[in-house]
């Protein structure tokens, strides 16, 4: 079977295609790694509402039990 100048194109372009294509799937897993890392060492700067309540209790003079919620 005698290929066509088509295929012989297409085949050739094979390794070609396969890079582009890895280096996409790549890019996308890397921007999604690196953007849960940033959030991560990035931390949460806003307290949590136990700790707001504490506080605000706290400059009040009132005694308040936390509740640890999981």
């Amino acid at each position: 079977m005698k290929l066509s100048n088509r295929q012989l194109v297409i085949g050739s372009l094979q390794p070609l295609l396969f890079c582009i294509g890895m280096y996409c799937v790549i890019l996308i897993f890397s921007v999604f790694a690196c953007s849960s890392l940033y959030h991560v060492l990035k931390g949460n700067n806003k307290p949590a509402a136990s700790e707001t309540r504490t506080a605000s209790a706290a400059k009040k003079g009132t005694a308040v039990t936390a509740s640890f919620e999981q």
